[in-house]
Formats: structure tokens, C-alpha cells, sequence
């Protein structure tokens, strides 16, 4: 096997993989059940974290440039906080509308946040390519 398919492979088993994650984390969301969005959103990093660039974002206090995985870790931090915060909403015990909503956008941030990341690696492909359209 050449290295030119076994790296056509090995991409296509990526994306693969990634699709398996980025449907669980839909799922998980759809069903509303918050510790498995939480869950499938931590396995969904732990695939595409190599592909965290830095950011622009600087902080001024400090003139330093955060990079995507300072900003994952804020909004990880975030959520986490809610889940404690509202934890029979986040376990789905109760449905009080302003908990289930913080925990919501939380979980949300991290997942918009994501797609944001994979869009900059152009994970979903580029405007360019467009063999077999």
C-alpha cells in the first residue's frame, strides 16, 4: 500500500471518527440530556484538540494572545460551574426554565465553539475543492 492511500485512509477513518463524536454530541443534545452532551463534547476535544490554533484575542491587562485551548478551558470552566450550580437541572431532575437555560448555553458555547475551530482547520473541507460537484 503506497503512503499516498494510506493517508487518503487514514483521513477518511478521521473523518469518520469525527462524525461519530459530532453525532453523539448532537444526539446527547437533542435528548437534552446533559451529561451526555457534557461527556460527548470532552470526547469530541480530545479528537480535534490538535487542530486548536491561537486566537486573536488578546488580553489587555496582560498582552498576551490566548490560544484555542485557553478559551476552551474558559468555557469548560463555565460549564462545569453551571452543572454544580443547577445540578438537578443538569441531571435533569428538574425543569426550571432559567436553569435549564444557563446549562444550556453553557454546554452550547463549547459545542459553537468546536465548530468554530474545525471551520478554521477547514475540517469541513474548503471552498476551493469541489471535485465531484
Amino acid at each position: 500500500m503506497s503512503e499516498e492511500i494510506l493517508a487518503y485512509d487514514l483521513r477518511q477513518k478521521y473523518a469518520e471518527i469525527v462524525g461519530i463524536h459530532l453525532e453523539a454530541v448532537a444526539l446527547a443534545r437533542i435528548n437534552k440530556n446533559y451529561p451526555d452532551y457534557f461527556n460527548a463534547l470532552e470526547n469530541l476535544e480530545t479528537v480535534i484538540s490538535h487542530k486548536f490554533k491561537v486566537t486573536e484575542e488578546t488580553d489587555d491587562d496582560k498582552k498576551k494572545k490566548k490560544t484555542a485551548q485557553d478559551k476552551y478551558k474558559e468555557l469548560r470552566d463555565e460549564a462545569i460551574k453551571k452543572a454544580n450550580l443547577y445540578s438537578c437541572a443538569f441531571l435533569g431532575q428538574t425543569s426550571e426554565p432559567q436553569e435549564v437555560t444557563e446549562i444550556q448555553e453553557s454546554l452550547r458555547a463549547i459545542e459553537r465553539f468546536f465548530y468554530y475551530v474545525m471551520d478554521k482547520a477547514k475540517m469541513f473541507g474548503s471552498t476551493g475543492y469541489n471535485e465531484g460537484l
